[in-house]
């Protein structure tokens, strides 16, 4: 029984009783006991009473002396280390994390109980020679910090106790491994008793309410992984006051979910990004709404960590929206909470899929095997190499590497074979018609296939931003059925977070040059033939020019960005202090960084600045164009019906015009940023010319910036940004 006096209080309770401060009762630079296995070690390895006097002494870290370790060690794929330490008998332990600083993997127990463990690794105790699904490059030496968890006090004997950590290599042959590792605790009293913290070392972070929607994860001691999605619950608060408290017993989803760590480069970050889906307790898919958005079960948790703004994949697919050429992942800011450890500022997002509610197009049966039935629909991506991946029959703009296709909705093991060579036979028959010499005929050439219209925007985001993958990563395109309209279209849009000059690579730093002229050879990922080609033809960089002016006087315009950028701000303005009061690198080089500004202030001005003068820039360029035709002489931009919506950026009101030719019902619904109902009017089941008028004051005088949503008869027929000056 333990006879030490463990007291384990909030932070309110502890400061209200007493003085407390943190301290490292292990730190980096202790004298740790250490193997270097040749065999799997007995099981008892971690616990107290192991005999471990034939194993080696040093000073951490541990490594292979790439300037973060002070003991050298041989190559290996496994180190053990063992550190004991002893606590008084009257010492009070409020708090107790563990800080570690890795490269590639770890488990770590204390007194034998598994206290945490890398995303990298699968469930259980992991052999010597354990795979590690994906490498982590340790963070301090370069200015970042050290994964944080949460440890449970009372795990604490009085007296003696031992933390043993199991680190583990990606390969034998890796140049580097590191172990940094840190126990820290909040004490009683102000009298250090082990030692200082590191100089990088933030408190806990301290939180009750938010005006973002909460969301609350509980793993149920099972840690979550890059595969295989793990079950776990999740609680959603989303008060209609807006005001939302982290200890609310009212949720607006209060069930299972499946969790794993998504991306790619993004997993070396502390702050993980996570693919959910929403569940039944026995597994099944629960197709739920969620803060507003349409009901379905696959979401993603994107963790902004480079993006120092927060904002940019969110400001990347509201663009999108604006464009009104498909659909494009809509989004909430959140807060956090895993396992009762705050993780920060989250953007919760829609996984592109096929739906109703999301990318609109058939769904493709196993029997789809022929006629009209085989034509669509079928998403597709270029990207890494997937399971069924195919590679374009033409080399890369440079020539030194292939460009691969993958199936993504569905996926290529639930396709049938007649339908796998479908999608890809339209696709080359498409590079081949863009290829060849008959290229600009609209009939013989690549005009055929695609639906311009969609890759001219998807060129204009891509441009505007300067995404340095963009056309060779993160690609998302479409087919429906022929039966209806069945060309390829370029959408959605995906994954921002290191554009809008957060890169400072392959000239993204830069507002000036164009995205779409490519990296040079050698790289793994290579841009298509596509866009040099597209821009030899006087049709498409006339669409291009004016589908730009079109863009710019309303979703383009600076003040329709600014009011997005500044709206968006002033919600995240205590949100954004708590996350990188977790997150401590408002100062610090993160990889890719372009720019670092010191303060979340000056990450959002320079991300304002950048884009106007990337504006600047492009304008320049396009207004070079000389047009081949004017919109009169040929079809251009889509003639469909189209609800007017007018003046915006408005004053005092602005209005909805709908002209509808038969008896509809319509509902025009306005949100905030945060997908948070502000006002909604339904107008009666008539015929002919409508107009339905909004007040700021109807409003609620909420913001600057809102997105408003028009349903006939239940379905969505516009959508977009509005601005008040």
């Amino acid at each position: 029984m333990r006879t030490v006096l463990i007291i384990v209080l909030s932070l309110f309770f502890s400061q209200l009783w007493g003085q407390t401060h943190w301290e490292s009762i292990v730190t980096e630079s202790d004298e740790f006991k250490y193997q270097l296995p040749l065999t799997e070690p007995t099981e008892d390895w971690t616990v107290l009473n192991y005999d471990d006097q034939n194993w080696k002494s040093g000073n951490g870290g541990f490594g292979y002396g790439d300037n973060d370790d002070n003991t050298i060690i041989a190559s290996t794929k496994s180190v053990f280390l063992r550190k004991e330490f002893t606590i008084p008998a009257t010492l009070q332990l409020y708090n107790l994390v563990l800080d570690i600083d890795y490269d590639d993997a770890f488990v770590a127990y204390l007194n034998g109980v598994e206290i945490a463990r890398s995303g990298n690794l699968p469930d259980g105790k992991p052999g010597i020679n354990a795979n590690v699904s994906v490498d982590h490059e340790a963070m301090i030496y370069s200015g970042g910090q050290a994964e944080r968890f949460t440890v449970d006090p009372e795990l604490i004997n009085a007296g003696a106790n031992v933390l043993a950590v199991h680190i583990l290599n990606v390969s034998l042959t890796s140049s580097d491994l590191s172990s940094r590792i840190f126990l820290n605790a909040e004490i009683d009293g102000t009298e250090i008793i082990f030692n200082e913290l590191p100089e990088w070392f933030q408190q806990p972070v301290t939180y009750t309410s938010s005006n973002l929607p909460i969301i609350k994860i509980n793993t149920q001691g099972k840690i979550i992984v890059d595969e295989p999605k793990i079950m776990a619950i999740m609680q959603v608060i989303n008060n209609a006051s807006g005001i939302n408290h982290f200890n609310d017993t009212s949720y607006e989803y209060d069930g299972y979910i499946g969790i794993e760590i998504r991306g790619n480069t993004a997993q070396m970050f502390p702050k993980k990004s996570y693919t959910v889906e929403t569940r039944l307790s026995d597994g099944s898919n629960n197709n739920v709404s969620l803060m507003g958005l349409p009901a379905e079960n696959d979401w993603v948790l994107h963790g902004p960590y480079s993006d120092k703004s927060l904002m940019r994949n969110a400001l990347a697919y509201t663009i999108g929206s604006g464009m009104e050429n498909g659909w494009h992942p809509r989004t909430r800011f959140v807060e956090l909470e895993i396992n009762g450890e705050y993780r920060g500022v989250y953007l919760f997002v829609e996984k592109i899929k096929i739906d109703k509610n999301r990318v609109d197009i058939a769904t493709l049966k196993p029997e789809d095997v022929s006629g009209d039935e085989l034509t669509g629909g079928y998403i597709i991506s270029i990207d890494r190499d997937q399971e069924g991946s195919w590679n374009s029959p033409f080399m890369g703009r440079t020539g030194s590497v292939d460009v691969p296709f993958s199936y993504v909705d569905p996926k290529y093991d639930e396709l049938a074979p007649v339908q796998r060579e479908y999608i890809k036979s339209y696709i080359t028959e498409f590079e081949y018609a863009l290829h060849g010499n008959n290229f600009k005929d609209p009939e013989l050439g690549y005009r055929a296939y695609i639906d311009v219209e969609t890759f001219v925007d998807y060129f204009i985001i891509t441009e505007l931003s300067r995404d340095l993958d963009g056309y060779r990563v993160s690609v998302y395109f479409h087919k429906d059925k022929d039966s209806k309209g069945g060309k390829l279209k370029m959408t959605p849009f995906w994954d921002y977070n290191i554009c809008f000059g957060n890169a400072n690579f392959f000239s993204a730093g830069s507002p000036i040059g164009w995205a779409s002229d490519g990296i040079g050879a050698g790289d793994w990922y290579e841009i298509p033939f596509w866009w040099d080609r597209f821009r030899e033809d006087p049709y498409f960089e006339t669409v291009l020019k004016y589908r730009w002016e079109e863009l710019r006087k309303q979703v383009l315009h600076k003040s329709t960005i600014n009011n997005f950028i500044t709206s968006t701000s002033d919600q995240l303005k205590d949100a954004q202090a708590r996350n990188f009061q977790k997150w401590n690198v408002l100062n610090n080089w993160v990889w890719p960084n372009n720019y670092v500004g010191g303060t979340y202030l000056n990450e959002v001005d320079y991300l304002r600045n950048w884009i106007f003068d990337r504006i600047d820039w492009l304008d320049e360029q396009i207004d070079m164009i000389e047009p081949s035709f004017t919109t009169g002489n040929e079809l251009v931009l889509s003639d469909d019906p189209d609800p007017l919506v007018y003046p915006n950026p408005f004053s005092n009101k602005f209005t909805v015009e709908i002209d509808s030719p038969d008896y509809a019902e319509l509902d025009i619904v306005v949100e905030n940023l945060l997908g948070q109902l502000v006002c909604r009017k339904t107008s009666t089941a008539v015929a002919g010319k409508q107009t339905i008028e909004f007040t700021y004051d109807e409003l609620g005088q909420s913001g600057n910036m809102f997105i408003y949503t028009i349903l006939k008869d239940g379905q969505r027929i516009k959508s977009g940004l509005i601005a008040h000056q």
